[in-house]
């Protein structure tokens, strides 16, 4: 047994020491606390001066599939390739692709995980002096990429500081509104009150200061109402209210706050600058960043800016400009001056100018009452007790099929068979003796009318057939190594087969499940399929089904012997077989359910792990970081106590068939003691003897095996029930209903009596939607935020399915076609900005499928080529997860590239611009207008200056066309809604400009 266990000790001996090595790599990391110096002007609470900021990176840690040298060669070169197929998005024909771009990355030569290298900051803030007075109101401003976020990061201790020096009041507690807000999962009262102690009062006042209460009337529990993971069941101005409720309920000293009123509309902006930045904080410390005059500042100039009491800082690439007051800086006509100047300039051109509230394509998802927290935990399936038959079928026809199965147990039976003959024929050579034996009668077994009168000699090498002994158990030896290696081999190669047939199919299912799948469900629980699932279908499971199956069936070879020796053996078998059962089954639930228990526990802990890295500049600007450590640490311990559960109970188990084990041998001696010595040869007695100790640990040995590889293909079922029950959507390609080539080539679309809800039994979202866009027709899309805009795109790309009515494209109904042919045709500028982990080449070309010069083109037209030009690699610079080392400004112009390569007749824009300053969103929407000019566009709009002068105006108000035409119909008529949107934002421009 000790021979049989090194190669798994060699294996957990490797496993540790890599593991205690990236461990180490992690500890050993540089943390430099940012030192605080002294204020020296006692009126200040943060003071910066002479800083250099820049961004920490260890290359040891940098996703491999981020370095040039690692990403798939067709990624690495700029040569055009032929033009193929675009694959399937979400379907077979991507997942292979994904399969083999990782295929080729895994050829290229990857750094050594142990080699810690030297970190290297990137300095992003230069020679930084700035001076927040107690109680004052500070603006910053800046283009894209200017350096406005990394300011507010340097405040908080997130930056590198180079040189110079920055003090901090250590007494005056921080709060922190970031641009993208992080939500936890949690209920909404519990996100507002982050912590502190529920105070009535003032709770009120702030969910009403932060126009919150109508809110609370729209869900199902109120402010007791379960937030999904990442606010998936609010809309983004619900997701920035709860957060900027957060900052102020906190009551803490300096409030910094990134763009805060960009994700809500005009009337809910003008609410919360009177009643927070006016009320609640007129007291406070406030650092503002903006992005957007008409956004940001506009609220700000009407009284703060204008009465003298705010300081105004403008950055340009990562340096401040200008700063002083409003009318100082309007006097010097420089940078600020011409900001002010390009939003006025832009809206000269426009005959008004429209407000609209923001909303992302996910914010409409989720805004029925029924859609909201009785999803949050829907989506966990109990396992059942015993392992089912068709799971045990799929499993074997993910690892070959039957066919296969039947000759893997073959090769099973060989290795046994071929252990158990080694041993029987080692008996009956040591039996022959010296091959001079006298029989009184020539029976090997006897009953009780014969006899034996046996006479041998001991020495065995006297036996003139020794040479027939001795080839035969050579021959034996032999084939036991080749079985065993024959065995061993096929069956982890079925093994092998079956777990990775399983997991490409899950992650098949994964990529084509519809959109709501991952709205309701927790990242924490798909990952741990990914990751602890796959584990241990692809390691533990194998090992201890294939030792299940080797000592089951040396198990029953021995018996089989035993019994052979003594028949009488097997009137005690039954009720030994009896005694096992009872046991089993005593221990088999509580296993199961221990086991259950530890894969469950396992999710939320992935889920909190993964929540407090996305909002980790948060928790560390309200100083909670010991209040997240102690619920990982609550979460740690739950699943540690499941695991440890389920560890007690295979050794509670363990010793109980230990004792049922030595029942075994007391009867298997008792036998050979009480017959007659003439009934059994000696040789025959201490082979079953042998056996008989031998079973005693093979039989504990069985049955716990039994136990933990039921147990562990717990795992195989989670994964099976995924593939099984995860709801697909329609398939990529219909070959019989394909739409013909070069469609669609007008780009006119048709909604005719359109109904969509989410789910059946849900209220419908859109109700008898009914309008005409013709080709090349620019249409915006304008209401309130729940109005329908984004479920509009939704059904367009088919994301949700129609409840009733037709859409059609060119006169085709998109319904009829598959998805792959529809989505392929159209292109979308998300308002959340998407960029994966690789480099920019892969990011803008995913299939290699432009040239070098065509990709130039797209960023210079989008006006983000000189930040691409300036990275080390240029297009194969790296780009790491979610795009975090650029900002949420420069990745929305590197979508924006995306979209402009693939030239689609038609393009959905949802509020694609929301997070670009002034002057670039008005150079890229002159792009949008040359590069798109024949294109139909369908635009949602957040500056509604933006598409004043498009062809017509849809909108949409509680899931419903309530006004469809032109803009100057629409603004002559008082009554009109969108009228009516105009004049709020019309007021606040007159107030900015007198």
């Amino acid at each position: 047994m000790s021979l049989s266990a090194a190669p798994f000790a060699l294996k957990a001996v490797a496993e540790g020491y890599h593991a205690t090595q990236r461990v180490k790599n992690l500890l050993v990391l540089e943390t430099q606390p940012m030192e605080m110096h002294p204020i020296i002007n006692s009126e200040n609470v943060v003071e910066i001066r002479d800083g250099y900021f820049g961004w920490k990176i260890t290359e040891t840690f940098v996703n491999p599939m981020t370095q040039s040298d690692n990403i798939s060669p067709f990624l690495k070169t700029g040569e055009q390739k032929p033009k193929a197929k675009s694959p399937t998005v979400g379907g077979f024909l991507a997942f292979k692709e994904i399969k083999s771009n990782l295929k080729d990355a895994e050829k290229q030569p990857r750094r050594k995980e142990s080699q810690v290298e030297p970190s290297k900051a990137i300095t992003t803030l230069h020679n930084i002096n700035i001076s927040l007075k107690e109680g004052s109101l500070v603006g910053v401003c800046g283009a894209v990429g200017s350096g406005k976020t990394s300011l507010i990061q340097a405040i908080l201790g997130m930056m590198t500081k180079e040189k110079g020096e920055i003090a901090v009041n250590k007494k005056k507690r921080i709060a922190y509104v970031a641009q993208q807000a992080w939500i936890m999962n949690a209920t909404v009262r519990e996100n507002i009150l982050f912590g502190k102690k529920f105070n009535k009062k003032l709770y009120h006042q702030v969910v009403s200061a932060c126009a919150l209460l109508s809110d609370f009337d729209q869900l199902p529990a109120g402010d007791q109402t379960e937030i999904g993971e990442r606010g998936i069941n609010l809309s983004g101005g619900q997701k920035q209210r709860i957060s900027m409720a957060r900052a102020v309920y906190s009551d803490s000293d300096i409030i910094l706050l990134d763009d805060p009123l960009s994700a809500v509309d005009a009337m809910v902006g003008q609410h919360i600058f009177q009643h927070c930045l006016k009320g609640l904080l007129v007291n406070k410390t406030i650092l503002f960043v903006s992005h957007q005059l008409e956004r940001g500042f506009i609220y700000l100039l009407l009284e703060k800016f204008l009465a003298g009491c705010d300081h105004i800082i403008v950055m340009k690439d990562g340096r401040i400009t200008e700063e002083g007051t409003h009318e100082e800086l309007m006097e010097e006509e420089g940078e600020y001056s011409h900001l002010i100047h390009t939003f006025y300039n832009s809206e000269s051109n426009k005959n008004r100018t429209v407000n609209e509230g923001k909303e992302s394509l996910k914010s409409e998802k989720t805004k029925t009452k029924s859609q909201l927290s009785s999803d949050c935990g829907s989506q966990k399936k109990l396992c059942s007790k015993l392992v089912q038959a068709d799971k045990v079928y799929r499993y074997l026809k993910a690892g070959g099929g039957i066919g296969v199965s039947l000759l893997v147990l073959v090769c099973i039976l060989l290795a046994v068979g071929s252990q158990a003959f080694l041993g029987y024929w080692l008996s009956v050579w040591t039996n022959s003796g010296s091959g001079v034996t006298y029989y009184s009668n020539h029976s090997m077994f006897v009953n009780e009318t014969t006899s034996a009168n046996i006479e041998f000699t001991e020495n065995i090498l006297e036996n003139p057939r020794i040479d027939f002994y001795q080839s035969v158990y050579g021959c034996a030896v032999l084939f036991v190594i080749i079985f065993t290696y024959v065995n061993s081999f096929t069956y982890m190669k079925f093994c092998l087969k079956a777990s990775t047939t399983l997991h490409d199919q899950m992650c098949e299912k994964l990529m084509s499940s519809p959109m709501r799948f991952f709205d309701v469900t927790p990242s924490g629980q798909i990952l741990n399929r990914f990751s602890k699932d796959i584990d241990e279908v692809d390691t533990l499971f194998p090992v201890l089904s294939d030792q299940f199956f080797k000592v089951g069936g040396l198990l029953v070879a021995y018996t089989v012997i035993i019994a052979i020796v003594f028949p009488f053996f097997t009137l005690a078998l039954i009720p030994i077989i009896a005694i096992y059962y009872f046991p089993y089954k005593l221990s088999e639930g509580g296993i199961n359910e221990t086991k259950r228990l530890d894969n469950m526990t396992k999710s939320p802990l992935l889920s909190h792990l993964a929540t407090s890295i996305q909002g980790s500049s948060t928790i560390k600007a309200y100083k909670m970081e010991k209040q997240f450590q102690l619920k990982f640490s609550k979460l740690q311990d739950r699943n540690s106590v499941a695991l440890f559960l389920f560890g007690m109970s295979l050794q509670w188990a363990s010793e109980r068939f230990d004792l049922i084990s030595l029942s075994i041998v007391l009867v298997t001696f008792i036998f050979p003691a009480v017959l007659p010595k003439e009934m059994i040869t000696p040789s025959m007695t201490a082979l079953s003897l042998t056996y008989a100790i031998t079973v005693c640990d093979m039989v504990q040995s069985v049955v716990r095996l039994a136990v933990q590889s039921e147990a562990r293909f717990k795992s195989a079922k989670r994964i099976l029930n995924y593939i099984n029950d995860l709801e697909s959507e329609a398939p990529g390609i219909i070959e019989h209903r394909r739409p013909p080539t070069g469609w669609p080539e007008e780009g006119s679309i048709a909604f005719h009596e359109v109904n969509v809800r989410y789910r059946e039994g849900l209220p419908l979202v859109l109700k008898n939607i009914s309008f005409e866009v013709k080709p090349q027709e620019k249409i915006g899309i304008v209401g309130r935020t729940g109005s329908g805009k984004s479920s509009l795109a939704l059904v367009l790309f088919r994301m949700m399915e129609l409840d009733g009515g037709s859409i059609t494209i060119d006169g085709i109904d998109i319904s009829t076609i598959g998805l792959e042919d529809l989505r392929s045709k159209l292109s979308i500028i998300p308002q959340d900005p998407v960029l994966f982990a690789g480099t920019v080449r892969y990011n803008l070309d995913p299939f290699n499928m432009y040239r070098d010069k065509d990709l130039w083109s797209a960023l210079r037209k989008c006006h983000v080529k000189h930040t691409i030009k300036a990275l080390a690699g240029q297009l194969d610079a790296p780009i790491v997860e979610n795009g975090e080392n650029f900002s949420v400004g420069e990745r929305q112009l590197i979508c924006m590239a995306r979209a402009l390569l693939r030239q689609s007749k038609i393009l959905v824009l949802d509020e694609a611009t929301a997070a670009i300053d002034t002057e670039t969103d008005s150079l890229v929407q002159e792009t949008i207008k040359e590069v798109f000019s024949d294109c139909t566009m369908l635009t949602i709009a957040h500056r509604l200056n933006t598409i004043t002068n498009y062809d017509r105006i849809l909108v949409l108000d509680q899931g419903q066309v309530i006004e469809f035409n032109t803009p100057s119909a629409l603004l002559a008529n008082e009554n009109s809604v969108f009228s009516q949107m105009v004049a709020v934002q019309d007021s606040q421009k007159h107030a900015v400009q007198t």
